[in-house]
């Protein structure tokens, strides 16, 4: 049901969008974006939908976190990077914190089933990313680390703050292990745009290349803004 929600919500706010500016981006629309350039991330609410429009300080450093800073990013690299054992990564150690706390982490209610169920669908994953690519969600199967076999429709989401900045959100596990796998890119969903890159995007929808200022131009680079190219 919140799924049904979420898809609402992001209809509304595309109308509201299309009312308010001139550029309003297509909320369904993928944007491609190469994780090696992702530094921080910022959790969000995801009841309101993809596509909404906010001004204020999210997206400042305070606000913010380092990915490389997290046990997913720590653990992931120590494992797939370093080829250590799950038992040596700080992700194990976390997860298995987790069942001790609460009783079980994604189905799995001790560190016997983490290891012979939830772990080997990431060491399938990141096999999957290095041999194939990425897969996107969209109409296929695709197992989620997270969920530990949950088949969704949704791709990784991100924020877009004032200055253009991609800052993650949604899709923690995909975003590092497409990292370490080398993918030049990966589609994800803007869950959020900053009211001044929206303001970006309005002048850039203003202009023709020839009659923007250097310093807008080179915003016509970023990945959501690939419309305004020609």
């Amino acid at each position: 049901m919140w799924l049904d929600e979420f898809r609402y919500r992001t209809a509304w706010n595309a109308t509201a969008n299309e009312r308010r500016y001139d550029a309003p981006a297509d909320p369904w629309a993928f944007v491609h974006v190469d994780p090696s350039g992702v530094e921080r991330f910022n959790v969000v609410s995801l009841l309101w939908g993809l596509g909404r429009v906010r001004d204020g300080d999210w997206d400042q450093p305070k606000s913010c976190r380092r990915i490389d800073d997290t046990h997913i990013y720590q653990g992931l690299a120590r494992r797939f990077e370093a080829g250590n054992g799950w038992e040596e990564t700080a992700y194990h150690t976390h997860v298995v914190g987790r069942i001790d706390e609460n009783g079980e982490y994604c189905g799995c209610e001790s560190e016997a089933q983490l290891m012979k169920g939830y772990l080997p669908t990431i060491d399938d994953l990141y096999t999957i990313l290095c041999g194939e690519g990425y897969r996107p969600n969209r109409g296929v199967v695709y197992d989620d680390p997270e969920d530990a076999g949950y088949i969704h429709d949704l791709e990784p989401m991100a924020l877009i703050g004032r200055d253009g900045e991609v800052i993650w959100t949604e899709g923690f596990h995909r975003l590092v292990l497409a990292d370490l796998a080398d993918i030049d890119a990966i589609p994800v969903y803007v869950l959020r745009w900053h009211e001044a890159w929206q303001r970006v995007r309005d002048a850039l929808a203003r202009t023709t290349p020839e009659e923007r200022p250097s310093a807008l131009a080179t915003h016509a680079e970023h990945p959501d803004a690939s419309e305004f190219v020609s």
